[in-house]
């Protein structure tokens, strides 16, 4: 059975929150894997509040995508969310960095990505006007 990961796509002027942290070459969206039994939701309020220190007031599933980890190699689940958050965005724990990409960003390649996560994610959130 694959590793699942839960991910917020947290959008903001058409533009996608994009962290990094302990390799600030490579960049990816906030989220994390399933701790024992917890659900997605609770999955997400656990890692927004841990890397961002921010509370989720709501997400809707967006999509799930099988993808290599290019980082730590193998393939995983990912469960993408379009999530609704209050507060302020501070980073911590292991994120160094966060920015707002945009479709042009990601087009001119302007940061490291995972291949797949470009071609399944980002390009459904343009082909359904979120970014």
């Amino acid at each position: 059975m694959l590793p699942d990961r839960i991910a917020a796509s947290i959008m903001r002027d058409k533009k996608l929150l994009l962290v990094t942290g302990y390799d600030e070459k490579f960049y990816w969206t906030p989220g994390g894997k399933i701790e024992g039994e917890e659900s997605h939701e609770t999955c997400l309020k656990r890692e927004l509040y841990s890397e961002l220190n921010i509370k989720l007031t709501s997400f809707k599933h967006y999509l799930s995508i099988i993808l290599p980890n290019e980082i730590k190699g193998g393939m995983q689940k990912n469960h993408h969310y379009l999530v609704q958050f209050k507060d302020k965005i501070k980073p911590k724990q292991e994120i160094t960095k966060t920015m707002w990409y945009s479709r042009q960003d990601f087009t001119n390649k302007s940061i490291s990505v995972s291949e797949g996560f470009v071609n399944e994610v980002i390009s459904k959130l343009i082909q359904d006007n979120y970014l």
